[in-house]
């Protein structure tokens, strides 16, 4: 079975309600000596029920703010024209004030319940002298039993008070359900942060492998190396603490970089691209040719793309063999587009080992809901492409 969204949810039990309301009008005023006496408002006050019937079918939850003030207006128009009839909706009228609560903002509903009020107050200030002289003249000829008719009016009373129990009652369940949903949500909201949490958790320790990991093996070889030929190489061991001081820098660097691309609101991707790209250039034997025109992403973003980026360059130091690199980066019609070309040894994808980073640059694509191809061959060289869809771009801002 298919799930109802919320809105129609919503918009059935309103209407469920309405109608039930609107019966309970009807069978009073049927049962009341007040028709009796005047049959003909009987057929105006059920021709005044069929409009609010029609207009119950079509409650506009999901229009314009104007479509909405519009269709509030008309009821209200609608009650005010009523009473001025001398047709009364007691009960309806409290339920079209609960309504508007769905429909107006705050200001707009108080603005309501003063029109509603002020306008019934009058109009009842107006025809009240009329009932009060009919009522008197009734009593005076000996029909006060028609003013007075005590089963019909018990009759009243109680269907009066079943229709606005029952309008009580359904209000109060759509509160109950109202609160059982927010409860749901801020459920399922704890879920999402907790998972979000884990997620961070592993994006930093892959970050940590990832990068620092490898600098820190070989600082720790170096660093043994300069120990073992301190007393009879110490030539060699110079050079090796020389390396030691330089992994070392390397390694803070790439902290400072990780916590600042977090914590910069305006990170410029671009800019971040470059500067990574001269710095991979001064410690390794790799030129880096860039195409870079990305258009400003949310910080949430640029930080993935260039802890990608990043992750790919390291490959290539590691694995490929490669003298040249390329990097794009642009914004085609549908995506914000990242490439990797590299001229190494290549690889056959469908049989990389898990220590080759890609998993790690997948994992990011797949939080991004973006996709990653890679297109590699023995001693062809490889390349890499990621493709993010601007509505994911939007959603991450």
């Amino acid at each position: 079975m298919t799930a109802l969204s919320p809105s129609t949810s919503l918009r059935r039990t309103v209407r469920f309600v309405e109608w039930i309301v609107l019966l309970a009008e009807f069978l009073e005023g049927w049962l009341s000596t007040y028709f009796r006496e005047k049959p003909q408002l009987l057929a105006l006050f059920g021709a005044y029920i069929g409009l609010f019937f029609l207009l119950s079918c079509s409650l506009p939850l999901a229009r314009s703010v104007w479509q909405r003030r519009a269709y509030v207006a008309v009821e209200l128009l609608l009650l005010l024209s009523a009473f001025s009839l001398r047709l009364w909706f007691d009960i309806f009228l409290y339920f079209v004030l609960a309504k508007s609560c769905l429909l107006l903002r705050r200001r707009e509903v108080l603005l309501a319940v003063l029109v509603l009020g002020v306008g019934k107050l009058a109009i009842n200030a107006w025809t009240l002298p009329a009932r009060i002289t009919e009522m008197v003249a009734q009593v005076q000829t000996g029909h006060a039993a028609a003013v007075y008719n005590l089963p019909a009016i018990l009759w009243a009373t109680s269907v009066s008070y079943v229709g606005a129990s029952l309008f009580a009652v359904c209000f109060g369940f759509v509160l109950v359900s109202e609160h059982q949903n927010r409860q749901r949500a801020e459920s399922l909201a704890q879920q999402v942060e907790t998972q979000a949490a884990t997620l961070e958790r592993t994006r930093i320790a892959r970050e940590i492998h990832d990068s620092l990991g490898h600098s820190l093996t070989t600082l720790d070889v170096q660093l043994e190396l300069a120990a073992r030929l301190a007393a009879s190489e110490p030539t060699e061991a110079d050079t090796a603490l020389a390396i030691a001081r330089q992994l070392a820098k390397q390694c803070l660097q790439d902290v400072r970089r990780s916590v600042q691309t977090i914590r910069q609101n305006d990170f410029d991707l671009n800019q971040a691209l470059q500067a990574l790209a001269a710095q991979i250039q001064q410690s390794h034997p790799l030129r880096i040719r860039l195409h870079l025109n990305l258009p400003p992403l949310s910080p949430a973003v640029s930080h993935q793309l260039y802890c990608l980026v990043q992750e790919g360059l390291t490959n290539v130091q590691k694995h490929a063999q490669a003298t040249v690199v390329h990097l794009n980066g642009y914004a085609a019609a549908t995506a914000i587009v990242l490439e990797l070309h590299d001229d190494g040894v290549g690889f056959d994808p469908d049989r990389v080992e898990h220590g080759f980073g890609l998993r790690g640059m997948q994992e990011r694509m797949h939080l991004l809901n973006g996709q990653m191809t890679i297109h590699s061959a023995k001693n062809q060289g490889t390349q890499i492409q990621v493709s993010l869809p601007h509505d994911s771009v939007t959603a991450g801002r």
